[in-house]
């Protein structure tokens, strides 16, 4: 049975692995943290992404623990559509915690370690240990620096991002988009509202030195529908706060050797088309389908890299034009 090791046990990280093992592989995943990290709000999956984790044997689990997204409209900051409401066939949002619980409970117990960091020193041993090692370490890979060097490290953008719960009744997703900012409100599965919010602050994703509502009101607490109403009922307690940052030097291939980068680790992203997780899920999916489909890892990468890298770096390309049209146009 051939051995593969997979560095981080995010939403890219476990889906490839459960993959690789529905596949016949014999995987081991290592994360560098205590515990498997699940915080955060609920993730937008689209209709190929859903389809995709249902041919891994968690389509009953999705169904059960996701809603289906049933609008999805642009208003201006005074709460005036920009766009029509529409729903987009087959997509749904799942909390992370759900969709991370769903991966890990499905592969076997002894598949993960945890508290097992890899520094760059350790690459040649574990890529001659396994058959594959598949790099999906996140924004500050190890792997993509051992691979590629510094000059391919994650960038800020100048862009700060606030994210949390409130116990709001809210419908769909909905952005409002004004004075260079925005704010986003979608329902969230269980109840209540996910919101999200950006904007360019200096310095960004520095501690600020105000609680943090206090300076969410100041930047949106004026703007009207359901902005406000939301912040309203928004707990300090709740918020995550983070600069956004991306690969700004897109990479000249996504493996080299017996490694292959997913996710974040090969392509990270702003957020602002909601496509991180959903592109890290088709990296996963795509990469076992290679190997299923090749006789040798080399020409399973290969091929892996000619079928994803156009298609992640365009949509990164196009994130990054929409973060600067959002943040940036006056």
């Amino acid at each position: 049975m051939a051995r593969a090791t997979v560095v981080g046990a995010g939403i890219a990280g476990l889906t490839a692995a459960l993959g690789l093992h529905r596949a016949g592989w014999s995987v081991t995943v290592l994360e560098q943290e205590p515990e498997v990290r699940t915080s955060g709000t609920a993730v937008l999956l689209h209709r190929a992404t859903v389809r995709g984790l249902g041919s891994l044997g968690i389509g009953p689990g999705l169904e059960a623990l996701a809603v289906p997204l049933t609008g999805l409209q642009l208003r201006t900051r005074r709460a005036r559509p920009i766009s029509p409401s529409r729903a987009p066939s087959g997509s749904v949002l799942i909390e992370r915690s759900d969709l991370v619980g769903l991966l890990r409970d499905s592969l076997p117990e002894n598949a993960l370690v945890l508290g097992r960091p890899l520094a760059g020193g350790d690459l040649p041993g574990a890529r001659a240990e396994a058959a594959l090692v598949v790099g999906a370490d996140g924004l500050h890979s190890t792997l993509r620096h051992a691979l590629f060097g510094p000059a391919y490290s994650a960038t800020a953008v100048g862009t700060t991002v606030w994210r949390g719960t409130a116990a709001v009744t809210t419908s769909g997703l909905t952005e409002y988009w004004g004075q260079r900012r925005r704010f986003g409100i979608s329902s969230r599965p269980g109840g209540g509202t996910n919101w999200y919010a950006t904007a360019t602050v200096v310095p960004a994703g520095r501690a600020s030195p105000q609680p943090h509502l206090d300076e969410l009101r100041r930047l949106f607490g004026h703007w009207d529908g359901a902005v406000g109403a939301t912040i309203a009922r928004i707990d300090e307690e709740s918020i995550l706060r983070h600069a956004i940052q991306h690969l700004a030097r897109r990479l000249p291939r996504y493996h080299l050797g017996n490694t292959a980068l997913i996710g974040d680790a090969a392509h990270a992203m702003t957020p602002d088309l909601g496509r991180g997780a959903n592109e890290a899920i088709l990296d996963a999916l795509s990469l076992v389908g290679e190997l299923q489909a090749h006789d040798h890892v080399d020409r399973a990468l290969a091929a892996y890299d000619r079928s994803r890298r156009p298609t992640t770096q365009r949509t990164a390309t196009g994130s990054a034009v929409l973060h600067t049209l959002i943040h940036r146009a006056r």
